[in-house]
């Protein structure tokens, strides 16, 4: 028998090589299938779950409970008139000092204009006759320039209590005179916010001038610091309202703007009053 190989023998031979790749190819789907059935659970997890909602932007608010804006114009510049929309939008009042000498002429507002301002419910208050620096005039001069001012704008149906120093100069003759022609208060270009009993009504604190590179996060950051601080009365003043034709000049979209931000912050406890409304008036 030696030599002779049965053919069990050779069966047995042939068999055992197919056997183990069998094998190793079942053990080969069955790790395909794990890793596809993986995949549809995540796929399945991933279509089925609800889709969460973008985030959306909300606004910061502050709650204001003791500052006060006022918002002044000085000058009746012609291109103030374009707040008046603004303003009547938003549920806000305004001052505008005049230079009632310059009233009706190139580059200054009509007495019909003012007088649809102050029939909004705007305040008219007294800049002199013409626009004259108070420190240089004197005596009867100096009266001529703010009686006669008032004077004017009195002859057109308004009621006049407030009053700007141009420049912001003033001394205590010019004081005394805005006193004699009949004002109740005036207002300077500096040293704000303004306490709600000033220490003189003929000397009311603004804050900086409004100016071609003022940018409205920073004049509503004015407003949130004097919250912040214990609140106050924030006075701004501005001149021209136009795109770059004047140093003292705010943009009309950024004055806009800034008009719809205290329309909404009115409903947060923020107050927005004329000067004369401060200080007892219109």
């Amino acid at each position: 028998m030696t030599g002779f190989i049965h053919k069990s023998t050779i069966s047995n031979l042939l068999t055992i090589p197919v056997g183990v790749a069998y094998i190793k190819k079942l053990d080969t789907m069955k790790y395909t299938l794990k890793l596809l059935t993986l995949l549809l659970i995540i796929l399945a997890g991933c279509t089925s779950a609800p889709a969460l909602p973008a985030p959306t932007a909300t606004k910061q608010n502050i709650l204001f409970k003791n500052t006060v804006v006022s918002l002044t114009f000085d000058d009746g510049d012609a291109d103030n008139y374009l707040v008046r929309s603004s303003l009547t939008e938003n549920n806000l009042r305004a001052t505008f000092y005049i230079v009632s000498g310059f009233t009706n002429s190139n580059g200054y507002m009509s007495d019909e204009q003012l007088r649809d301002l102050y029939n909004d419910g705007n305040e008219i208050g007294g800049h002199t006759l013409s626009h004259t620096k108070l420190l240089e005039v004197r005596g009867a001069e100096l009266k001529r320039e703010i009686c006669q001012d008032r004077s004017n704008l009195l002859a057109y149906g308004f009621e006049v209590n407030s009053f700007a120093y141009p420049f912001g100069y003033y001394d205590d003759e010019a004081k005394q005179a805005v006193v004699d022609c009949g004002y109740g208060n005036a207002r300077a270009v500096s040293g704000g916010p303004e306490t709600f009993q000033p220490a003189d009504a003929y000397g009311l604190r603004a804050m900086p001038y409004i100016v071609s590179d003022t940018r409205f996060p920073k004049m509503t950051r004015y407003v949130t610091e004097v919250e912040n601080d214990g609140g106050g009365w924030v006075i701004f003043v501005f001149h021209h309202v136009c795109d770059g034709c004047d140093q003292y000049a705010i943009k009309p979209e950024t004055f806009f703007k800034f008009a719809e931000w205290l329309g909404e912050q009115q409903s947060n406890g923020l107050v927005v009053k004329t000067v004369g409304q401060m200080m007892g008036g219109k």
